[in-house]
């Protein structure tokens, strides 16, 4: 049985840095937390920002609260930008002190 997320991609950036141990969380670890969220992955990928490693995964549905990844992987915050929209959002304990979403910062695949 196929599913049908729809056609529109959206794209998440989760840093490895983990802010409580001073360490990186593993790209195991970080897609294992993603995959419990998302569905329709379509590719992952590492690429290093400005500041620390990222995983990058392009999905088609979140099908639950995306905070949970920011949560399981103590990080500040995760950004997600939606192809459909144009825009970007972040989740997270800590969004509203990163906010707003900047697109320049965003890593792409």
């Amino acid at each position: 049985m196929r599913l049908n997320y729809g056609s529109y991609m959206k794209t998440i950036n989760i840093g490895l840095a983990n802010p409580f141990t001073g360490g990186l969380n593993t790209v195991d670890q970080t897609i294992a937390e993603a995959i419990k969220c998302v569905r329709g992955i379509e590719d992952i990928a590492v690429r290093r920002s400005a500041t620390e490693p990222t995983v990058i995964i392009r999905f088609k549905q979140a099908v639950d609260s995306l905070n949970k990844i920011a949560t399981a992987l103590d990080q500040d915050c995760i950004a997600v930008y939606d192809d459909e929209t144009g825009t970007g959002e972040l989740y997270g304990d800590k969004a509203e002190q990163w906010a707003p979403f900047n697109r320049e910062y965003f890593l792409t695949i």
